[in-house]
C-alpha cells in the first residue's frame, strides 16, 4: 500500500496525462483517508474522562448557538409581526 502512496505517476511513460492526473488524485485521496483514519484512531484511544470533558465543552457551545439561534428567530418573528401590524394600520387609516 505504501508504494501506491509514494509513487510518482507523472513520470510514468505508460500512462496518459489524464490517467496520471486521475491516479494522483486517488493518491491524494488515499493519503487524506489515512490521515483521517489516524485521527479517528487517536480520538478513540483517548481516555474516557478526557473525551467526556471534550463532549461537555462541545455541548455547552451547541447550547449557546441554539440559544442565539432561538433569539434571532424570535426577533425576526417580532419584526415581521410589527411590519404586518404597521401595514394593517396604514391600510385601515387610508379607508377612514
Amino acid at each position: 500500500m505504501s508504494e501506491v502512496l509514494t509513487a510518482d505517476f507523472s513520470t510514468n511513460t505508460q500512462l496518459t496525462d489524464v490517467e496520471a492526473r486521475i491516479l494522483q488524485r486517488y493518491q491524494t485521496l488515499a493519503k487524506r483517508l489515512n490521515d483521517l483514519s489516524r485521527l479517528i484512531t487517536a480520538l478513540v484511544e483517548q481516555p474516557i474522562p478526557q473525551l467526556l470533558d471534550n463532549l461537555r465543552v462541545l455541548e455547552s457551545k451547541i447550547a449557546l448557538v441554539f440559544t442565539l439561534f432561538k433569539g434571532a428567530v424570535y426577533s425576526l418573528f417580532l419584526q415581521q409581526e410589527g411590519l404586518s401590524n404597521d401595514e394593517e394600520q396604514s391600510s385601515t387609516s387610508e379607508f377612514t
